[in-house]
């Protein structure tokens, strides 16, 4: 009975998860975690029954275990936000919009220099084909230079994103301690109820 009024609470909580994360992790911090959620029902639903019996102790117990795999969740998510997320989102956005805005105009310049070589070919007269010629100069000029700066920030992203692995590092680390703790709390809460 105890277990049906935890799960009715859980549900009808679950849209308190649909927050959305925001900057230095406000969002994480604030709101409840399903695990903390349970765990305050079991204890409440242990008090109701009495600690005296077995399995208010017991709902008592597992309840704490599971706030605290609760509080455990939250400093994982905040973990992964400062350690992952943040760097990544910061990644993407500067780095590859930059590389993106640059490739645009490396295709523009690109496309001048078609243009001035077509205008060459169309020429008429020796005047118009010197004034053309030079356009072409210029507009290839342009381009290399274009080129040049699109190629060094390209490669200085491929160093970066072989930095990148190191917040990848992060995630998974923080991933493995969050679930061995978890499982450790678990485990001791097992054993406790098997005696």
């Amino acid at each position: 009975n105890v277990l049906v009024i935890a799960t009715k609470a859980v549900v009808s909580t679950q849209s308190t998860g649909n927050e959305k994360v925001t900057g230095k992790g406000s969002a994480i911090d604030k709101r409840q975690s399903y695990s903390e959620i349970l765990g305050a029902t079991m204890k409440q639903g242990g008090i109701e029954i009495g600690d005296s019996t077995q399995a208010g102790q017991s709902l008592l117990e597992v309840g704490t275990t599971f706030e605290k795999i609760g509080m455990l969740e939250r400093e994982y998510l905040s973990d992964v936000y400062s350690k992952f997320f943040k760097p990544f989102s910061n990644h993407l956005q500067v780095e590859w919009g930059t590389i993106t805005t640059e490739k645009r105009r490396l295709d523009l310049a690109r496309l001048d220099l078609d243009a001035a070589k077509s205008k060459v070919r169309g020429a008429r007269t020796p005047e118009a084909m010197q004034q053309n010629e030079q356009k072409v100069r210029e507009c290839q000029a342009a381009f290399d230079r274009q080129y040049e700066q699109t190629k060094i920030l390209l490669t200085d992203a491929d160093r970066k994103s072989a930095e990148f692995t190191v917040y990848l590092e992060e995630l998974i680390r923080s991933q493995k301690d969050f679930h061995e703790q978890a499982h450790k709390m678990l485990e001791d809460a097992y054993s406790k109820m098997k005696k």
